[in-house]
């Protein structure tokens, strides 16, 4: 499985931008960077001194990797992605602010990181990759290399809550899902909300938003220290 995705995103790669540009036009690169400020205003009050561990997973070309290295040009980020084609884009795009950061062309079912590791986590359109009982193991296991007090930065789509925006969104995630399958042998057939699986694992929303009718959301979840 993992080799035929790795091969599926080396092939999109090239075209990623372009077929996301003409489909949501600038909405989904909006809504990855609609809650930076939130994001680097939890790293500043976590802050004791040091430089924050930041994980960032599936970021595609780098779009938000970008964003967040221009905001907060100190942290320690580390970027996993399973194709070496998305890596080398991400590469390219950052360009000089990347000289810190640590790329790891691996699928995330196999990679291993230390328990605590972390103080963020960034999944932008990530999750929505996986099904109901690929999140079930994948969500606790992530949760497991953030610290205490670390925090999860989830961007990604939704099936809108009810009427013509519901038929509506239902449809093009359907599509979409049928097409990376196609592409890249994906077994999630549907989005999955993995908003319960992250508040077993001690994570509630702090700040939430949701645009182009409903179908993106953004959302920082904190965990508090005393709930672990």
């Amino acid at each position: 499985m993992s080799d035929k995705r790795r091969s599926g995103y080396d092939r999109l790669a090239p075209w990623y931008q372009t077929l996301e540009q003409l489909r949501f036009g600038k909405a989904l690169q909006k809504g990855r960077v609609s809650l930076l400020p939130a994001v680097l205003e939890h790293l500043q009050s976590r802050s004791s001194g040091d430089a924050p561990e930041v994980l960032f997973l599936g970021d595609g070309d780098g779009r938000l990797l970008d964003a967040f290295l221009a905001s907060c040009p100190t942290a320690r980020v580390t970027s996993v992605d399973i194709s070496p084609r998305m890596v080398a884009m991400q590469k390219s795009r950052v360009g000089q602010r990347g000289r810190s950061v640590q790329w790891k062309v691996a699928d995330i079912e196999a990679i291993e990181f230390p328990a605590g590791r972390f103080d963020l986590v960034v999944t932008p359109f990530f999750l929505d990759c996986f099904d109901a009982a690929e999140l079930g193991r994948l969500i606790p296991r992530i949760a497991g290399w953030l610290n205490p007090a670390a925090a999860w930065y989830v961007v990604d789509f939704q099936i809108p809550p009810s009427g013509l925006r519901r038929l509506w969104g239902r449809f093009w995630l359907a599509t979409m899902h049928t097409f990376f399958r196609w592409q890249t042998g994906l077994r999630s057939r549907q989005v999955v909300d993995p908003v319960p699986i992250l508040q077993t694992c001690g994570f509630s929303p702090k700040h939430d938003q949701q645009a182009h009718a409903e179908m993106i959301r953004s959302t920082l979840f904190c965990r508090d220290a005393e709930s672990t």
